[in-house]
């Protein structure tokens, strides 16, 4: 989450503004000649760009569809910003107490859902390490900034005993913390929270065909006319894609989201220290440098790249399976290629020459 000063609510059309996206994801319908055809708009919010596509024929208009995408994502940024003023600072500020406080309505479903997602996860996921994310010098409008590494000794600190989601119980409208080290950051799960909710508000008003992006991170609906949407994979080491699939089908959903190393990182004598943060360790995430999910919940997908990403090559496997599942990516910081058996014969790679490796449960093959 970036600054509000690099905000802008100002929507424009969807082929002006996809050259200014950090895209990890790319998002093609049908081809030009083919019909129904696509009306798509976008807009910036803390300097991510937020696109919207809707079929010709779709039950709602693009302006208003996009007005609930657009008002869902401010409230619901707003309430869980990390450094500025938001309901999640002033929670955090009070937690180290230990004693009892208001929760705010807000953020109690945000709180619920990442406690069963860092069980799920083996707490490869933590939405808990806010103070762990803060020391690493991530809560910052400039994250790639280069910057001494903490000491050994601080992340310690914040590490004895761990932090955990599990820590925090909830008493009707009050809160408290077990654990002073307990500081709620949840940028990690933020795209896929927010558009989970707004695609299925959309639904319950008749929208069967859409294809969400929020900032290279896609939610879709349905298809496009007979076909699948098409997605590209973002390289991680090149500007260009690394692989194309399909992804939708009638009264379907699909969240594909990806983590990766490469989006926020800082160097420190020539060593890279990536943003996402092992919770079990307390440093940054080694061995992946981008992870892809893709499965029906887009919260799901979202935490889970992040948690895979974390777990690195070795335990990733193991951890997908713990969180039931079947279509994940892993690219390893030599540029290998990691698939499970279900994602990997959909992959249509842009470089012939690459090998994918098949993952299994439990182990990387």
């Amino acid at each position: 989450m970036s600054s509000p000063k690099k905000s802008c609510m100002k929507r424009r059309d969807f082929l002006k503004l996809l050259p200014l996206a950090p895209l990890a994801l790319a998002a093609t319908g049908c081809a030009p000649e083919q019909e129904p055809r696509l009306q798509s708009q976008g807009f910036l919010l803390y300097g991510m760009l937020i696109q919207l596509s809707l079929l010709d024929d779709a039950p709602l208009s693009i302006e208003h569809a996009l007005n609930e995408v657009e008002q869902t994502f401010k409230q619901e940024y707003a309430t869980i910003h990390p450094w500025q003023d938001s309901p999640l600072t002033r929670l955090n500020a009070r937690l180290p107490s230990g004693a009892w406080v208001e929760l705010d309505p807000a953020l109690r479903a945000w709180i619920e859902r990442a406690q069963a997602l860092e069980t799920r996860s083996e707490a490869y996921f933590s939405p808990a390490i806010g103070a762990l994310v803060k020391l690493w010098g991530f809560h910052s409008s400039q994250p790639n900034q280069e910057r001494t590494p903490p000491a050994q000794s601080a992340i310690d600190a914040l590490m004895h005993p761990p932090p955990r989601m599990s820590d925090l119980e909830i008493d009707g409208e009050r809160i408290r913390s077990h654990n002073p080290h307990v500081q709620l950051d949840f940028n990690a799960i933020a795209e896929g929270f927010v558009a989970q909710k707004v695609m299925t508000q959309l639904q319950s008003q008749g929208l069967q065909h859409a294809l969400l992006d929020t900032g290279g991170d896609l939610f879709a609906l349905g298809q496009v006319g007979k076909r699948p949407w098409r997605v590209a994979i973002q390289n991680p080491f090149a500007e260009d894609a690394l692989a194309t699939f399909e992804v939708g089908s009638p009264n379907a959903a699909n969240a594909v989201f990806t983590s990766g190393s490469y989006r926020k990182q800082f160097s420190y004598h020539g060593t890279r220290y990536s943003h996402v943060i092992n919770p079990r360790t307390g440093w940054p995430s080694q061995g992946l440098v981008s992870v892809t999910v893709v499965t029906p919940d887009a919260l799901l997908a979202d935490a889970a790249a992040t948690a895979l990403l974390a777990a690195g090559l070795t335990e990733a496997p193991q951890v997908a399976a713990q969180m039931g599942l079947d279509a994940v990516l892993l690219v390893d910081e030599h540029g290998g290629l990691h698939a499970s058996p279900a994602l990997a014969p959909r992959l249509k790679l842009i470089n012939s020459t690459q090998k994918i490796h098949l993952l299994h449960s439990g182990s990387a093959a």
